[in-house]
């Protein structure tokens, strides 16, 4: 991706995490998505494109915008740029199902990058995500 464009492309999603932090969802959502617009095919294929995807998910998440997002994700997955020793995805998956209410998703998401991952996933993010997850695994181990 030429440099003018990747530094336009990390200025708009630097946007619109910063609307999140002031909980501008609306913001956020549109900043994302004029930031995603700017990369230019193939999306998934360039270098930046994992930290792009990063904050993308991230923004969408926090503008309550989940399904889109999980289309985005299943998208990398799916495509050749997809490197099968990322958990990252499937983290994000998880937290993006967690997000909906749907914690049958989230949790096997959650569990699958745990497992690649050795717990680095939870690190730097919401700890509700890492709460849900070990309590699941503790309720389940009772049973």
């Amino acid at each position: 991706m030429d440099e003018p464009i990747r530094l336009q492309v990390y200025e708009k999603f630097g946007a619109a995490l910063n609307a999140l932090k002031t909980g501008d969802r609306r913001g956020a959502y549109e900043l994302g998505e004029e930031a995603w617009a700017l990369i230019p095919e193939p999306k998934y294929g360039w270098d930046t494109s994992y930290m792009c995807l990063l904050m993308m998910v991230k923004a969408l998440r926090g503008a309550g915008k989940c399904d889109p997002a999980i289309e985005l994700v299943n998208g990398y997955v799916t495509s050749p740029h997809y490197a099968p020793h990322e958990s990252g995805p499937y983290f994000w998956l998880g937290t993006l199902y967690f997000e909906k209410g749907d914690f049958a998703q989230a949790h096997s998401y959650l569990d699958r990058a745990n497992k690649m991952s050795r717990g680095r996933d939870f690190v730097d993010e919401d700890k509700r995500y890492r709460d849900f997850y070990f309590g699941q695994k503790k309720t389940k181990a009772r049973h």
